[in-house]
Order: structure tokens, then C-alpha cells, then sequence
């Protein structure tokens, strides 16, 4: 192989630097077998499918350690801290509750959720907060859906509410009558036909206005000041009217009880006078 790789890059810098990536490679593959097997390495072909074959296997196993090895120290820190006296704790019940949490199957299934929760170690405290925290984001991804659920079921809703009402527009009562050009003709006819009329109405009413609005307002005026000078004479003539409202239908009656009205007149005149003579003497 390095003969070829020699006369190669002579001739194709790019093939060498495959051929030393390739050589690069192999080197890693043979220190990863040489730690797996050792001395007794098996013979096999060395080509390129071989080559990616290999890298690729080496590649899974270091991952599956370095996971074996995350879970070998998340044991040894939960065994280490489940071994340790707790101040409050008493003898009596420390021995069995370590020998329950100190079964394999328990520290598995430990190690198992702190890895699925990605605790960095065996803090139980830290790793059940996180719990919490992936049970609070399950929570709201399942509301945050039935919502999104809702929405969806009330759209469709409207969907088929608007494609219904959309084939009732569709159907016969919305259509329009076939004879619909003829009654427009006519209505636009009847339409010209109306504002002759108005327009004709227009010019008679202006006719009939007086001349000027000025003119107008002055006939009125003086209309109002003879209403109202009506009026002041027709409360004067019921003042005068109304002195003789007590006076009988018969003008002979009437004329008695006139002079009575005025002998009684004169009566108190008379008295009134002497009145103020005496009150003249003292």
C-alpha cells in the first residue's frame, strides 16, 4: 500500500491526500481492534466497504461505553449517597430502607430516569424537579393541543356552514328572473319618464312663489301688526262689555236698573260730602 501511495502522489496530489486520510483511518481501526482483541487479530480484506464498516462499528462502541460509563458513575454516586447516615434518620429504619433502595433493579430504573431527564448526577432533588419540569411541558403541549384541537373543530364548523349557505345562494330562490333585461328597459323608462314630471313640478311651484321672499316677509308683518291691534281692541271692548254682563236682556229693565244704580250713585255722593264738611268743622 505505501508503494502505491508513493507512485500515486507523484502523479495525483488529490488521490494522496485520500490515500493518507485513508491511511489515517486505518490506523485508528487497527488501535480500536488492537484493544479489543489484542494480539489475536483476525486476517481480513482491507478495502474501502471493509474500511467504512469498521469505523462505523468502532464509532457505535465508543458511544455505547462512554453511555455504560455515564451509568456506572450515576450508580456508584446513587450507592454512595443512599450508604450515607442521614443525621434524622433512625438505625432502625435506615437498614431496610437501604437494603429496598439498594436493589439492583431499583438503581437501575434510578439511573434509567436520570438519564432520560439528563441529570448530570444523582441529585434526586434536581432530578425531580426536572420531572416536574417535563410533566409542566407535557401538561401544556396536551392543552396548548386540545386548543388547537378546538380551533380545528370550529373551522371545519364554519367550513360547512359557509359551503352550506354558499349552495343556498346557488339554488333557484336566489336566482334571478329570466325576464330581468325587459324590466330593467322598463323601470329605466318609468325612471326618465319621473324626473320629466319632477322637473315640471319644480317649475310650477317656482311660479307659484311670490316674487320676492322680502315682499313676502313684509305682508306678513304687517298682517301680524293688525292682529295685534285687533286684538287690543277687542279686550278693551270686553272690559266695557263686561260691566254690563249683570244687566237684564230687557232694555226697560236694564234702563231701571241703570237710574237705580245711579240714585244710589248720587246717594253716596251726597253722603261722602257731608263726610268731609263735618270733618272740615272739627
Amino acid at each position: 500500500m505505501d508503494a502505491d501511495w508513493t507512485t500515486t502522489a507523484l502523479f495525483s496530489p488529490s488521490k494522496a491526500r485520500v490515500q493518507q486520510a485513508q491511511a489515517k483511518d486505518w490506523a485508528a481501526v487497527d488501535s480500536w481492534l488492537a484493544k479489543k482483541y489484542g494480539p489475536r487479530l483476525p486476517t481480513f480484506e482491507r478495502n474501502e466497504a471493509t474500511l467504512q464498516a469498521l469505523l462505523q462499528l468502532a464509532s457505535l462502541n465508543e458511544t455505547a461505553d462512554e453511555q455504560r460509563s455515564q451509568v456506572e458513575r450515576i450508580e456508584k454516586a446513587a450507592l454512595h449517597g443512599l450508604t450515607k447516615r442521614p443525621g434524622g434518620i433512625s438505625d432502625d429504619v435506615l437498614p431496610p430502607l437501604l437494603s429496598e433502595l439498594a436493589n439492583e433493579t431499583h438503581v437501575d430504573t434510578l439511573a434509567e430516569i436520570l438519564v432520560t431527564v439528563d441529570a448530570p448526577n444523582a441529585d434526586v432533588v434536581r432530578a425531580g424537579h426536572r420531572i416536574v419540569d417535563l410533566t409542566s411541558s407535557n401538561f401544556e403541549r396536551s392543552q396548548q393541543l386540545k386548543r388547537t384541537e378546538a380551533q380545528l373543530d370550529a373551522l371545519r364548523t364554519e367550513q360547512n356552514r359557509v359551503k352550506s349557505l354558499l349552495e343556498e345562494l346557488r339554488s333557484d330562490d336566489f336566482r334571478a328572473p329570466e325576464d330581468i333585461a325587459e324590466h330593467t328597459t322598463e323601470w329605466t323608462r318609468s325612471t326618465k319618464q319621473l324626473k320629466a314630471k319632477i322637473a315640471e313640478y319644480d317649475e310650477r311651484l317656482a311660479s307659484s312663489r311670490p316674487a320676492t321672499a322680502t315682499a313676502g316677509l313684509d305682508a306678513v308683518q304687517r298682517k301680524a301688526d293688525e292682529v295685534s291691534n285687533y286684538r287690543v281692541r277687542l279686550a278693551s271692548l270686553e272690559a266695557e262689555l263686561h260691566a254690563f254682563r249683570d244687566l237684564p236682556a230687557d232694555a226697560c229693565s236694564a234702563r231701571n236698573v241703570i237710574e237705580e244704580a245711579r240714585d244710589r250713585l248720587r246717594d253716596l255722593t251726597s253722603r261722602r260730602n257731608k263726610l268731609f264738611e263735618s270733618l272740615a268743622e272739627t
